[in-house]
């Protein structure tokens, strides 16, 4: 039997020469003070960490620690999870309204809820309370949301965000996809605050004010609203047509 021609057929996708996302690398933290770095355990990944006075990350399990919430003033227990879980966790928690969530189904989806995860923390520290950030386990999508956070609180870079709350939360692991659209975030951000920051330059019109007030020699040839008066010219130097005789 004769084989099939199959010359036409298009090759098979080599997914070894598929592009891959550049690698954000984060080196050893360079925090040293006793009040940033946390002494950690093994045991430490099943626990919650304090981020600030008013942030915790943790795993799914902690929010479900009663004691915990209650001795940490914990008012906004907040999940970062899929919707298909959230709706389950949603019907368990009805009766609770300290209980949120935010929905992602992808990275794209997790990097639109930072905004709305800064306001819901915000407003609970505004508030006197605390928040309780967690994930399944409090390494990856919450982890996610704490860096967006304190990067956008403190003006800070990507790589000095991950670094502070990798000394808080040893354990945890943001992938390079993860770390690209942090990246991503971490230019919005720049751009955000260099609109919100005032212009260096120096106000033009203050300085000349500035300047007329300082410089009697100034006042006297120069009026406040920047005219120069002329004097009234020597009708003796003007010719009947007009023109200037130059000595």
């Amino acid at each position: 039997m004769v084989a099939p021609d199959v010359s036409h057929r298009t090759p098979a996708l080599d997914r070894s020469r598929a592009p891959s996302l550049p690698r954000t690398l984060v080196p050893p933290c360079f925090f040293t003070d006793p009040s940033v770095i946390q002494e950690w355990r093994y045991e430490s990944r099943r626990l919650a960490q304090q981020i600030y006075p008013h942030l915790w990350l943790g795993p799914r399990n902690v929010a479900r620690d009663e004691k915990f919430l209650q001795d940490n003033n914990v008012k906004l227990v907040l999940a970062i999870t899929t919707p298909q879980a959230w709706q389950i966790m949603k019907s368990r928690y009805a009766d609770k309204n300290e209980y949120q969530g935010l929905p992602v189904s992808n990275y794209m989806e997790l990097v639109k809820s930072f905004p709305l995860a800064k306001q819901l923390i915000d407003q609970t520290r505004d508030s006197g309370g605390s928040t309780l950030l967690y994930c399944e386990t409090g390494n990856e999508k919450s982890a996610a949301v704490a860096v967006a956070y304190v990067m956008e609180s403190n003006g800070w870079d990507l790589i000095r965000s991950i670094q502070f709350v990798q000394a808080r939360r040893f354990c945890v692991a943001l992938d390079d996809n993860m770390k690209f659209q942090l990246r991503s975030y971490e230019t919005l951000c720049q751009a955000h605050q260099a609109v919100l920051t005032p212009s260096k330059r120096p106000d033009l019109r203050r300085t000349l004010d500035d300047l007329y007030g300082d410089s009697d020699e100034i006042d006297d040839e120069v009026d406040r609203e920047g005219r120069a008066p002329f004097n009234d010219a020597d009708p003796n130097s003007i010719e009947e047509k007009g023109d200037v005789i130059m000595d």
